[in-house]
């Protein structure tokens, strides 16, 4: 049965029409295959098992008849109506539940369905059961959209996967999981073009704050029932994303770094307008590059033990994970910034200036600490700089780490210990080298530099050769960022030995004396056109223009709540929440103005 209607807006230049399938995985297939873009392929109330992958390539809408009211809340109501469970493959090229592959002129949403797990209980591997793809377009995929759906304890390393070069958002969903699933992995990786690989098109372009260039997550409710903290997004690759208005249970974002391959790092995200409870104990979230905005969240449950909300390590100051392609930032790698003079300084073209060296005089097995019978430092003058084996017969030679501390004759160091990276290990005898490295390749706080190409051997194409990319200085900032009831403002934190990515220049503080929902002023004067691309004034435009002004989908959507200021929102959170002090909130935010 089909039903033909006439629709305006995106890749719907004709008359759409909407088909019915009987539910199945083969007959979604079949009238996929014979729709056009701007059709619809509607699926019934029932329950169906799919089995095979279904594969989209045409613009599409993809929708059941599952509803959803009040996400982005601690407690929808979700009548599971229309539920796939997923009985499809666990491994080779054809897993995952859907595959979404379009082009730039296209445009897919996905609503209205309840994802449940069938009779298989294998985990699947981390690459998503719902995949949107771009194909390698000279332009962006800008209409991607999954909206209005239940993703049900699925046996899924991740949830939704992004990747390509797609705009697009995420709305009023509830996940619902309790095996350390992440509900996104994001990725640009051909972010630029048909020729750009790794997310390096990414990397040589602006941040774009306050625009529609990211993959936004708005109104969802994210709750996890694991004993610990589990992420809520992990990304690499160039990828860029908003996170807003979400309730977000024991789920936290994460961001890999250019660490463990050719593979760039996260390269900018804003996280705001969402609240955080933790009702377990565990780590702040951690991002490992790029430029991130930290703003109006409100945190509730167990306090974090910093007072923090991120932490921004950069792995490659340690060996915690391996460094074929970029090396390790020991400050000796070509593709960072390091001191070459001695004396704090960086020459294009010159070699890192050496500090010290030496042969470790008594150690065995030494696991965070060298000894030097022959040295008389002064104390602590060797933090902040970087000390590498330089034994070739050690196991751990060219690796390398911070220095946390020195006396007169030894040097503590970070010690990587975990079972995923290397560990530099010192025994009597080992020679080591102090180095300085002064900004690392993709750190935290940096941003748009030079465009890298190559897949297993990338080149700054600049120099053509690798070589330092003269990165931006891109700050992340925090601020309004609330532990209720503690009355803790929380921050972004760096361990502070960390050589790079330090406190008033690669990251801001900014404490919680703002307005709710305003730009401070130091944020706007520091993002003007030139840095950002465009004069960041604030954020992008709420709700998502695919939300409002995509027409009346069916299901109706519940409609997102206007709040006159986010202290209204604030009280609602806490109304959600046992023995959390409304009082204390309306204290803590009186600056409010509704």
């Amino acid at each position: 049965m089909f039903t033909m209607l006439i629709l305006s807006g995106f890749s719907a230049l004709r008359g759409a029409t909407v088909y019915d399938s009987d539910g199945s995985a083969a007959s979604v297939q079949a009238l996929h295959n014979a729709a056009h873009d701007g059709d619809t392929i509607t699926i019934p109330a029932g329950t169906f098992s799919w089995t095979s992958r279904l594969e989209i390539t045409k613009g599409v809408t993809l929708q059941g008849a599952t509803t959803i009211n009040g996400a982005g809340n601690d407690n929808p109501t979700i009548d599971d109506a229309t539920i796939i469970t997923d009985d499809t493959r666990r491994t080779g090229s054809e897993r995952g539940i859907i595959k979404v592959a379009i082009r730039s002129n296209q445009s897919f949403r996905l609503t209205g369905i309840t994802f449940s797990p069938g009779s298989d209980t294998t985990v699947a591997s981390s690459d998503g059961a719902i995949r949107f793809f771009s194909h390698r377009d000279s332009a962006p995929c800008t209409s991607m959209r999954v909206d209005h759906c239940h993703f049900n304890s699925l046996y899924q390393g991740k949830i939704i996967w992004v990747n390509g070069w797609v705009y697009g958002v995420a709305d009023h969903n509830v996940f619902d999981f309790s095996r350390g699933t992440y509900p996104f992995l994001i990725m640009h990786d051909t972010w630029g073009g048909a020729s750009q690989t790794n997310g390096n098109g990414s990397w040589a372009d602006y941040p774009w704050y306050g625009t529609g260039k990211f993959f936004f997550i708005e109104d969802n409710t994210v709750r996890s029932d694991t004993r610990m903290p589990s992420y809520f997004i992990d990304t690499s690759y160039g990828g860029r994303w908003v996170a807003r208005h979400n309730y977000l249970k024991n789920s936290i974002p994460s961001g890999h770094g250019t660490e463990g391959g050719a593979a760039r790092g996260q390269r900018v995200s804003e996280f705001y307008d969402n609240t955080i409870n933790m009702t377990v104990p565990g780590a702040p979230s951690g991002q490992r590059s790029g430029t991130s905005l930290w703003h109006d969240n409100l945190f509730i449950g167990v306090d974090s033990p910093r007072k923090s909300h991120c932490n921004l390590p950069n792995f490659r100051e340690t060996p915690a994970r391996p460094h074929p392609v970029w090396g390790m930032a020991d400050g000796t790698s070509v593709w960072d910034q390091n001191d070459t003079e001695g004396n704090g300084t960086y020459v294009e073209g010159r070699p890192p200036y050496l500090f010290d060296s030496g042969t470790d005089t008594s150690s065995i097995d030494s696991k965070g600490v060298i000894h030097d019978s022959t040295k008389s430092w002064t104390p602590n003058q060797w933090v902040g700089y970087s000390i590498k084996n330089a034994n070739p017969a050690s196991a751990s030679y060219g690796l390398g780490s911070f220095i946390i501390s020195n006396t007169s004759n030894t040097i503590t160091y970070f010690y990587y210990s975990a079972p995923d990276g290397g560990h530099l290990i010192f025994n009597r005898g080992d020679a080591y080298e102090i180095h300085r490295v002064l900004t690392m390749m993709d750190q935290n706080g940096r941003g748009k530099g030079d465009q890298v190409a190559g897949q297993q051997k990338p080149v700054n194409t600049k120099a053509a050769k690798p070589w330092w990319t003269h990165e931006a200085l891109e700050p992340c900032y925090s601020w309004n960022n609330i532990h209720s009831p503690s009355n803790h403002v929380y921050g972004l934190h760096v361990h502070p030995a960390q050589p790079t990515t330090k406190l008033g220049l690669d990251y801001f503080n900014l404490g919680a004396d703002f307005a709710w929902d305003t730009t401070p002023s130091e944020v706007s004067a520091r993002y003007k056109a030139a840095l950002n691309g465009v004069d960041y004034v604030g954020p992008f435009v709420y709700p998502h223009p695919l939300v409002s002004g995509g027409g009346s989908p069916t299901p109706t959507p519940s409609a997102t709540r206007a709040f006159p200021g986010h202290l209204t929102k604030k009280q609602r959170n806490a109304k959600r929440v046992t023995n959390t002090n409304e009082a204390w909130i309306r204290r803590s935010l009186r600056r409010d103005r509704e």
